[in-house]
């Protein structure tokens, strides 16, 4: 099954994902994808044979605040926890720029 199989069956008949991005999440690589409702994290293993697993659905209203660290890095809180996103190939400038652009609307 692919990455995007997995997201689009982890999301609600009303919301759809807007924005992918490869990278690190609390140091295991993947892809974190924005939908209008939530967060996703999709991890990827395998070379030839690749298997995903989805390890972070967290809904938008639970992040409690989110920050850049340096050139590469987002630090996303929540109540309980603290996540740290490591962008592979783009500033994280962008990564935390569309976050913030895609929390700020409101989900159709």
């Amino acid at each position: 099954m692919s990455w995007k199989k997995i997201v689009e069956e982890s999301l609600g008949p009303e919301d759809k994902i807007q924005l992918s991005y490869p990278g690190e999440l609390d140091g295991v690589y993947g892809i974190i994808s924005m939908s209008m409702r939530k967060l996703l994290f999709i991890i990827e293993k395998g070379i030839f044979r690749k298997s995903f697993s989805l390890v972070l659905d967290l809904p938008y209203e639970k992040i409690k605040s989110f920050r850049t660290v340096g050139k590469y890095n987002l630090i996303i809180e929540t109540e309980d926890r603290e996540h740290t996103f490591k962008s592979q190939d783009l500033r994280i400038s962008i990564v935390e720029k569309a976050l913030r652009e895609i929390m700020e609307q409101e989900p159709s």
